[in-house]
């Protein structure tokens, strides 16, 4: 169990250096988000990376000129379209909620974080159908 425990624990910190390595091209507020964040990754999951600039370009430019290794998904927001995101608590708010800030030159992550964990306290409250 003691070298399964080691095997994962390595397994994670090799994911977290290559979307630092990610982070470190960009100038925005990055997050690992996803299996690795979460801690119930499997030996197959890809590591995903959420980054939020001052993107001026259409979505499916964003990342063109970003050198991504394989094995590395990532999504790339608008300040407005993360903040929208979260204040809307769309899938993404939990990411971010449970994710980890990589990099937060933007000086948003502590405001997106707080907006997600909103969120996602909002969809744990149950209600009585009765």
């Amino acid at each position: 169990m003691e070298k399964v425990i080691k095997w994962r624990e390595e397994l994670r910190s090799r994911a977290i250096e290559l979307a630092r390595q990610v982070a470190e091209k960009v100038q925005g507020t990055v997050f690992l988000v996803g299996s690795y964040a979460r801690g119930d990754f499997m030996e197959d999951s890809d590591i995903d990376v959420l980054i939020i600039a001052q993107f001026t370009e259409p979505p499916h430019r964003r990342l063109l000129n970003l050198d991504v290794p394989p094995g590395v998904e990532v999504i790339a927001l608008t300040v407005n379209e993360a903040l929208n995101a979260v204040t809307k608590c769309y899938p993404i708010a939990q990411d971010i909620a449970l994710g980890i800030t990589l990099k937060d030159d933007l000086g948003i992550a502590e405001k997106l974080i707080r907006l997600a964990k909103a969120c996602t306290n909002q969809s744990t409250t149950t209600t009585n159908p009765t």
